[in-house]
């Protein structure tokens, strides 16, 4: 009976570190958009450091709301998103306080971009068609 007075405590202090653990992890996850059909993906920045505009009337969001073909990766959406009037240009805002690598990387369809983290504001621009 002692053993497991004691055991039932460390048992919920180590469950609840778990729990912790995986909802922390959560945050820590690179997102995604789908834009015109086309994945916009970025690695190694927090999804909450993540702004994006896109050109006026682009279709965007998850999925089916951007349509995109094939499912993207199980990572948060982005939900900083703006239209412009900008024809054509969609462009990427990472905060580089809140990207969790040296470099960051985002890619759109067949591009991919990588700038080295100055802990600034990193400017990604992409031709949206």
């Amino acid at each position: 009976m002692k053993k497991m007075f004691f055991a039932i405590p460390l048992v919920i202090v180590l469950l609840s570190l778990t729990i912790a653990w995986v909802g922390a992890g959560m945050d820590l996850d690179d997102p995604k958009l789908c834009v015109e059909g086309k994945w916009l993906l970025v690695d190694a920045a927090l999804p909450s450091g993540v702004r994006v505009t896109v050109p006026e009337e682009a279709v965007y969001g998850n999925q089916r709301q951007g349509r995109c073909k094939t499912p993207g990766p199980d990572v948060p959406l982005i939900t900083a998103v703006k239209e412009r009037g900008e024809h054509h240009r969609m462009v990427v805002f990472v905060d580089g306080k809140q990207a969790t690598t040296p470099t960051v990387t985002v890619s759109y369809g067949q591009e991919t971009q990588v700038k080295k983290n100055t802990k600034g504001m990193m400017v990604f621009t992409f031709t949206v068609r």
